[in-house]
């Protein structure tokens, strides 16, 4: 779980840096943050919220048009190790 919760951080770390003002507004940025957040929050992984990874990634590809974003990176890594759970 602590790796997952710092592969989350580096993704908030990155959207404050590089879409700082996007995550005052609806939208894949503000959804992603959230999201970051409320797994950072969990104990354990019986806690983490029902994620779709692959619909998170497309949608923040088609919103940005960064293909080689390092957070794409970062949510496949989340996604790898949950699947190890």
């Amino acid at each position: 779980m602590e790796e997952i919760k710092q592969h989350c951080e580096k993704i908030i770390q990155i959207l404050r840096s590089e879409y700082n003002t996007q995550l005052h507004y609806s939208g894949i940025i503000k959804k992603i943050y959230d999201v970051m957040l409320q797994i950072i929050s969990c104990d354990n992984v019986n806690e983490l919220p029902d994620i779709h990874w692959n619909s998170i990634v497309r949608c923040f590809v088609d919103d940005t048009m960064d293909y080689t974003s390092p957070i794409i990176l970062e949510l496949e890594k989340i996604e790898k190790l949950l699947e190890l759970k």
